[in-house]
Protein backbone atom coordinates (compact mmCIF):
# COMPACT_ATOMS: atom_id res chain seq x y z
CA UNK A 1 0.00 0.00 0.00
CA UNK A 2 0.54 3.87 -0.39
CA UNK A 3 1.55 3.52 3.62
CA UNK A 4 3.49 0.59 3.63
CA UNK A 5 2.63 -2.76 5.04
CA UNK A 6 4.78 -2.73 8.03
CA UNK A 7 2.04 -3.54 11.02
CA UNK A 8 1.78 -0.43 13.33
CA UNK A 9 3.78 -1.31 16.36
CA UNK A 10 6.05 -3.38 15.31
CA UNK A 11 8.68 -1.01 13.34
CA UNK A 12 9.70 1.12 16.74
CA UNK A 13 12.41 3.03 15.33
CA UNK A 14 10.61 3.71 11.47
CA UNK A 15 12.99 2.06 9.38
CA UNK A 16 9.84 0.65 7.09
CA UNK A 17 7.80 3.89 7.11
CA UNK A 18 6.15 4.36 4.04
CA UNK A 19 7.66 1.34 2.98
CA UNK A 20 6.83 -2.15 2.14
CA UNK A 21 8.07 -5.86 3.25
CA UNK A 22 8.66 -8.29 0.28
CA UNK A 23 6.59 -11.48 1.43
CA UNK A 24 4.80 -14.79 -0.47
CA UNK A 25 1.33 -14.32 -0.13
CA UNK A 26 0.39 -17.44 -1.76
CA UNK A 27 1.60 -20.43 -3.05
CA UNK A 28 3.30 -20.63 -6.75
CA UNK A 29 -0.26 -22.65 -7.91
CA UNK A 30 -2.79 -20.00 -6.54
CA UNK A 31 -0.76 -17.37 -8.35
CA UNK A 32 -0.39 -18.67 -11.30
CA UNK A 33 -3.81 -19.44 -11.61
CA UNK A 34 -4.36 -15.59 -10.72
CA UNK A 35 -2.26 -14.05 -13.39
CA UNK A 36 -3.19 -17.06 -15.71
CA UNK A 37 0.76 -18.44 -16.19
CA UNK A 38 2.26 -21.60 -15.70
CA UNK A 39 3.71 -22.37 -11.69
CA UNK A 40 7.29 -22.77 -13.68
CA UNK A 41 7.06 -19.07 -14.99
CA UNK A 42 5.65 -17.66 -11.58
CA UNK A 43 8.78 -19.78 -10.04
CA UNK A 44 11.14 -18.57 -13.00
CA UNK A 45 10.00 -14.73 -12.26
CA UNK A 46 10.35 -15.28 -7.95
CA UNK A 47 14.02 -16.55 -8.20
CA UNK A 48 15.27 -13.67 -11.25
CA UNK A 49 13.36 -10.94 -8.98
CA UNK A 50 15.71 -12.76 -6.01
CA UNK A 51 19.01 -12.79 -7.62
CA UNK A 52 18.01 -8.79 -8.66
CA UNK A 53 17.51 -8.56 -4.82
CA UNK A 54 20.02 -10.31 -3.31
CA UNK A 55 22.59 -8.06 -5.98
CA UNK A 56 20.87 -4.74 -4.50
CA UNK A 57 21.64 -6.18 -1.01
CA UNK A 58 25.06 -6.98 -1.18
CA UNK A 59 25.91 -3.76 -2.30
CA UNK A 60 24.52 -2.82 1.59
CA UNK A 61 27.17 -3.05 4.83
CA UNK A 62 26.90 -6.60 5.98
CA UNK A 63 25.63 -7.36 9.54
CA UNK A 64 28.53 -8.87 11.85
CA UNK A 65 28.54 -12.71 12.25
CA UNK A 66 28.56 -14.35 15.68
CA UNK A 67 30.61 -16.66 14.96
CA UNK A 68 32.02 -17.29 18.37
CA UNK A 69 32.88 -20.75 19.39
CA UNK A 70 31.16 -21.33 23.02
CA UNK A 71 32.12 -23.77 25.64
CA UNK A 72 29.15 -24.04 27.15
CA UNK A 73 27.17 -24.82 23.88
CA UNK A 74 29.68 -27.23 22.51
CA UNK A 75 29.18 -29.08 25.33
CA UNK A 76 25.39 -29.53 24.86
CA UNK A 77 25.91 -30.05 21.09
CA UNK A 78 29.06 -33.18 22.06
CA UNK A 79 26.29 -34.41 24.33
CA UNK A 80 23.68 -34.78 21.67
CA UNK A 81 25.89 -35.94 18.72
CA UNK A 82 27.44 -38.74 21.26
CA UNK A 83 23.41 -39.55 22.23
CA UNK A 84 22.67 -39.90 18.41
CA UNK A 85 25.66 -42.17 17.52
CA UNK A 86 24.29 -44.64 20.57
CA UNK A 87 20.78 -44.63 18.82
CA UNK A 88 21.19 -44.10 14.55
CA UNK A 89 25.07 -46.29 14.80
CA UNK A 90 25.72 -42.78 12.34
CA UNK A 91 29.68 -42.78 12.99
CA UNK A 92 29.60 -39.13 11.38
CA UNK A 93 27.65 -38.15 14.59
CA UNK A 94 30.43 -39.76 16.87
CA UNK A 95 33.11 -37.87 14.38
CA UNK A 96 31.69 -34.38 15.21
CA UNK A 97 31.47 -35.09 19.21
CA UNK A 98 35.34 -36.20 18.76
CA UNK A 99 36.30 -33.39 16.67
CA UNK A 100 34.60 -30.68 19.25
CA UNK A 101 35.86 -32.19 21.83
CA UNK A 102 39.52 -32.39 20.68
CA UNK A 103 38.92 -28.75 19.84
CA UNK A 104 38.13 -27.83 23.21
CA UNK A 105 40.74 -29.40 24.97
CA UNK A 106 43.38 -28.23 22.13
CA UNK A 107 42.18 -24.87 22.17
CA UNK A 108 39.80 -23.70 25.44
CA UNK A 109 41.56 -25.95 28.10
CA UNK A 110 44.62 -24.51 29.71
CA UNK A 111 45.98 -27.18 31.96
CA UNK A 112 48.99 -25.53 32.96
CA UNK A 113 46.71 -22.49 34.23
CA UNK A 114 43.88 -25.07 35.71
CA UNK A 115 41.09 -22.97 33.40
CA UNK A 116 38.73 -23.80 31.02
CA UNK A 117 38.04 -20.87 29.21
CA UNK A 118 34.58 -19.65 28.08
CA UNK A 119 34.89 -18.15 24.09
CA UNK A 120 37.24 -18.95 21.29
CA UNK A 121 37.32 -16.58 17.79
CA UNK A 122 39.35 -15.80 15.07
CA UNK A 123 42.08 -17.74 16.74
CA UNK A 124 42.27 -16.24 20.06
CA UNK A 125 40.70 -18.07 23.11
CA UNK A 126 39.59 -15.48 26.33
CA UNK A 127 37.31 -15.23 29.01
CA UNK A 128 37.43 -17.44 32.24
CA UNK A 129 35.06 -20.08 31.75
CA UNK A 130 31.47 -19.69 34.17
CA UNK A 131 29.77 -22.88 35.68
CA UNK A 132 27.93 -23.55 32.73
CA UNK A 133 31.00 -23.95 30.93
CA UNK A 134 32.26 -26.77 33.39
CA UNK A 135 29.35 -28.21 33.71
CA UNK A 136 28.29 -28.71 30.01
CA UNK A 137 31.91 -29.81 29.15
CA UNK A 138 32.23 -32.47 31.86
CA UNK A 139 28.71 -33.54 30.98
CA UNK A 140 29.82 -34.22 27.29
CA UNK A 141 33.41 -36.40 28.13
CA UNK A 142 31.23 -38.31 30.22
CA UNK A 143 28.32 -38.88 27.45
CA UNK A 144 31.64 -39.29 24.97
CA UNK A 145 33.03 -41.50 27.32
CA UNK A 146 30.10 -43.84 27.25
CA UNK A 147 29.63 -43.38 23.51
CA UNK A 148 33.83 -44.12 22.30
CA UNK A 149 35.29 -45.50 25.98
CA UNK A 150 38.17 -43.83 25.86
CA UNK A 151 39.46 -43.60 29.12
CA UNK A 152 41.05 -40.02 28.02
CA UNK A 153 37.82 -38.55 28.32
CA UNK A 154 36.58 -39.90 31.59
CA UNK A 155 39.81 -38.66 32.70
CA UNK A 156 39.20 -35.36 31.52
CA UNK A 157 35.83 -35.31 33.29
CA UNK A 158 36.89 -36.37 36.52
CA UNK A 159 39.85 -33.90 36.21
CA UNK A 160 37.71 -30.77 35.21
CA UNK A 161 35.02 -31.82 37.70
CA UNK A 162 37.53 -30.89 39.97
CA UNK A 163 38.43 -27.65 39.14
CA UNK A 164 34.69 -26.96 39.13
CA UNK A 165 34.38 -27.88 42.57
CA UNK A 166 37.00 -25.87 43.25
CA UNK A 167 36.08 -22.93 41.61
CA UNK A 168 32.22 -22.82 41.83
CA UNK A 169 31.11 -25.38 44.90
CA UNK A 170 29.89 -23.86 48.27
CA UNK A 171 30.60 -25.96 50.90
CA UNK A 172 28.96 -24.16 53.47
CA UNK A 173 25.42 -23.89 51.68
CA UNK A 174 25.52 -26.76 48.68
CA UNK A 175 24.73 -25.80 45.39
CA UNK A 176 27.10 -23.81 42.64
CA UNK A 177 28.02 -20.57 41.95
CA UNK A 178 27.73 -19.23 38.06
CA UNK A 179 30.57 -17.37 38.63
CA UNK A 180 34.15 -17.87 40.47
CA UNK A 181 34.25 -14.78 42.09
CA UNK A 182 37.70 -13.84 40.50
CA UNK A 183 35.54 -11.13 38.21
CA UNK A 184 35.60 -8.04 40.68
CA UNK A 185 33.19 -6.35 38.12
CA UNK A 186 30.74 -8.97 39.00
CA UNK A 187 29.61 -7.63 42.34
CA UNK A 188 27.42 -10.44 43.12
CA UNK A 189 27.67 -14.19 43.21
CA UNK A 190 24.19 -15.95 42.27
CA UNK A 191 23.07 -19.75 41.55
CA UNK A 192 20.79 -20.28 38.48
CA UNK A 193 17.83 -22.72 39.59
CA UNK A 194 15.78 -22.28 36.49
CA UNK A 195 15.63 -24.66 33.71
CA UNK A 196 15.03 -22.71 30.73
CA UNK A 197 16.26 -22.80 27.08
CA UNK A 198 19.24 -23.91 28.53
CA UNK A 199 19.79 -26.30 31.84
CA UNK A 200 21.10 -24.46 34.54
CA UNK A 201 24.65 -25.30 35.42
CA UNK A 202 23.87 -25.99 38.80
CA UNK A 203 21.21 -28.88 37.47
CA UNK A 204 24.08 -30.23 35.08
CA UNK A 205 26.73 -29.97 37.71
CA UNK A 206 24.94 -32.14 40.11
CA UNK A 207 24.03 -34.55 37.92
CA UNK A 208 27.86 -34.83 36.70
CA UNK A 209 28.60 -35.37 40.66
CA UNK A 210 26.53 -38.41 41.24
CA UNK A 211 27.51 -40.21 38.13
CA UNK A 212 30.77 -39.35 38.69
CA UNK A 213 30.61 -41.05 42.13
CA UNK A 214 29.14 -44.07 40.88
CA UNK A 215 32.02 -44.14 37.94
CA UNK A 216 35.17 -43.79 40.97
CA UNK A 217 33.03 -45.03 43.78
CA UNK A 218 33.51 -41.53 45.26
CA UNK A 219 30.67 -40.74 48.28
CA UNK A 220 32.18 -36.79 48.78
CA UNK A 221 31.03 -36.60 45.45
CA UNK A 222 27.66 -38.25 46.01
CA UNK A 223 27.56 -36.06 49.40
CA UNK A 224 27.80 -32.95 47.43
CA UNK A 225 25.35 -33.84 45.20
CA UNK A 226 22.85 -34.60 48.12
CA UNK A 227 23.82 -30.98 49.78
CA UNK A 228 22.98 -29.42 46.49
CA UNK A 229 19.64 -31.24 46.60
CA UNK A 230 18.77 -30.18 49.61
CA UNK A 231 19.48 -26.40 49.09
CA UNK A 232 17.29 -26.70 45.69
CA UNK A 233 14.95 -28.80 47.52
CA UNK A 234 11.65 -26.28 48.84
CA UNK A 235 11.96 -24.84 45.14
CA UNK A 236 12.10 -28.27 44.11
CA UNK A 237 8.84 -29.11 45.83
CA UNK A 238 7.06 -26.03 45.06
CA UNK A 239 7.84 -25.26 41.88
CA UNK A 240 9.07 -28.35 40.51
CA UNK A 241 8.13 -27.82 36.49
CA UNK A 242 10.78 -24.80 36.77
CA UNK A 243 13.66 -27.15 36.99
CA UNK A 244 13.02 -30.11 35.19
CA UNK A 245 16.44 -31.01 34.72
CA UNK A 246 17.04 -30.99 38.70
CA UNK A 247 14.51 -33.20 38.52
CA UNK A 248 16.45 -36.13 36.51
CA UNK A 249 19.75 -35.56 39.40
CA UNK A 250 17.28 -35.97 42.01
CA UNK A 251 15.44 -38.97 40.26
CA UNK A 252 18.97 -40.42 39.48
CA UNK A 253 19.83 -39.89 43.58
CA UNK A 254 16.89 -41.72 44.81
CA UNK A 255 17.56 -44.62 42.82
CA UNK A 256 19.93 -46.96 42.91
CA UNK A 257 22.15 -46.60 39.37
CA UNK A 258 23.11 -49.41 37.24
CA UNK A 259 26.19 -50.15 36.78
CA UNK A 260 26.69 -51.60 33.79
CA UNK A 261 30.14 -53.30 32.73
CA UNK A 262 31.11 -54.59 29.12
CA UNK A 263 33.70 -57.00 29.26
CA UNK A 264 35.44 -57.80 26.03
CA UNK A 265 37.64 -56.60 23.28
CA UNK A 266 36.11 -53.18 22.04
CA UNK A 267 35.68 -53.56 18.62
CA UNK A 268 34.64 -57.34 18.79
CA UNK A 269 31.11 -57.61 16.59
CA UNK A 270 30.19 -59.74 20.42
CA UNK A 271 30.84 -56.89 22.45
CA UNK A 272 29.08 -54.79 19.81
CA UNK A 273 26.28 -56.19 19.93
CA UNK A 274 26.14 -56.53 23.34
CA UNK A 275 26.12 -52.41 23.75
CA UNK A 276 24.24 -52.17 20.82
CA UNK A 277 21.06 -53.77 23.16
CA UNK A 278 22.31 -51.90 26.12
CA UNK A 279 21.74 -48.50 23.89
CA UNK A 280 17.98 -49.62 22.52
CA UNK A 281 17.11 -48.86 26.16
CA UNK A 282 16.06 -46.08 28.13
CA UNK A 283 17.99 -46.26 31.26
CA UNK A 284 19.12 -42.83 32.50
CA UNK A 285 19.80 -43.47 35.91
CA UNK A 286 23.32 -45.84 35.28
CA UNK A 287 26.31 -45.58 33.81
CA UNK A 288 28.19 -47.69 31.52
CA UNK A 289 31.39 -49.37 31.03
CA UNK A 290 33.36 -51.17 28.98
CA UNK A 291 35.96 -52.55 30.19
CA UNK A 292 38.98 -54.81 28.50
CA UNK A 293 40.28 -58.10 30.13
CA UNK A 294 43.95 -57.77 31.81
CA UNK A 295 43.59 -54.05 31.12
CA UNK A 296 43.81 -52.04 33.94
CA UNK A 297 41.54 -49.21 34.58
CA UNK A 298 43.43 -46.18 36.64
CA UNK A 299 39.96 -44.46 37.87
CA UNK A 300 37.24 -47.03 37.62
CA UNK A 301 38.69 -48.53 41.13
CA UNK A 302 36.09 -51.50 41.38
CA UNK A 303 36.42 -53.14 38.14
CA UNK A 304 39.47 -55.29 39.24
CA UNK A 305 37.23 -56.80 41.47
CA UNK A 306 35.25 -57.51 38.69
CA UNK A 307 36.97 -58.14 35.61
CA UNK A 308 39.48 -61.14 34.98
CA UNK A 309 42.38 -61.54 32.92
CA UNK A 310 40.36 -64.94 32.11
CA UNK A 311 37.29 -63.65 29.97
CA UNK A 312 37.32 -65.16 26.63
CA UNK A 313 34.11 -64.00 25.59
CA UNK A 314 31.85 -60.61 25.30
CA UNK A 315 30.10 -60.74 29.05
CA UNK A 316 28.01 -57.97 30.59
CA UNK A 317 27.75 -57.69 34.30
CA UNK A 318 24.73 -55.40 35.52
CA UNK A 319 25.29 -54.20 39.20
CA UNK A 320 23.64 -51.91 41.86
CA UNK A 321 26.47 -50.31 44.65
CA UNK A 322 28.95 -52.74 42.87
CA UNK A 323 26.89 -55.68 43.74
CA UNK A 324 26.33 -57.28 40.05
CA UNK A 325 23.89 -59.93 39.19
CA UNK A 326 25.25 -63.44 37.36
CA UNK A 327 27.30 -62.11 34.50
CA UNK A 328 25.23 -62.23 31.01
CA UNK A 329 26.92 -64.00 28.10
CA UNK A 330 24.21 -63.44 25.26
CA UNK A 331 21.99 -60.73 24.45
CA UNK A 332 18.84 -62.26 25.13
CA UNK A 333 19.77 -62.88 28.75
CA UNK A 334 21.00 -59.11 28.65
CA UNK A 335 17.91 -57.74 27.86
CA UNK A 336 15.96 -59.67 30.63
CA UNK A 337 18.00 -58.53 33.02
CA UNK A 338 17.92 -54.54 31.34
CA UNK A 339 14.28 -54.30 31.70
CA UNK A 340 13.62 -56.03 35.16
CA UNK A 341 11.83 -53.05 37.71
CA UNK A 342 13.32 -51.07 40.06
CA UNK A 343 13.11 -50.06 43.38
CA UNK A 344 13.45 -46.14 44.29
CA UNK A 345 15.52 -45.33 47.92
CA UNK A 346 17.76 -42.19 48.93
CA UNK A 347 21.04 -43.90 50.17
CA UNK A 348 22.94 -41.55 52.19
Amino acid sequence: GERGNAPAGSDPHNVFENKNILYEANSLSITANKYEISTDKVFDIIRESRKILFEAREKRPHPHLDDKVLTSWNGLMISAYAKAYRILHKTEYLERAVEASEFILNNLYDRDKRILLHRYRDGEAKIEGGLQDYAFFVQSLIDLYESVFEIRYLETAIELNKLMIEYFYDNEDGGFWDTSGNDESILLRTKEDYDSAEPTGNSIAVMNLLRLSQFTDNKDLYDKAYKSLQLFSEKISSHPYSMPQMLCALDFALQKPKQIIAAGKKDDNETLDMLNEIYRYYIPNKILIQAEPGVENPVIPFLSQIIHASIDKATVYICENYTCQLPVYDVEELRKQLTAPVKAEITK
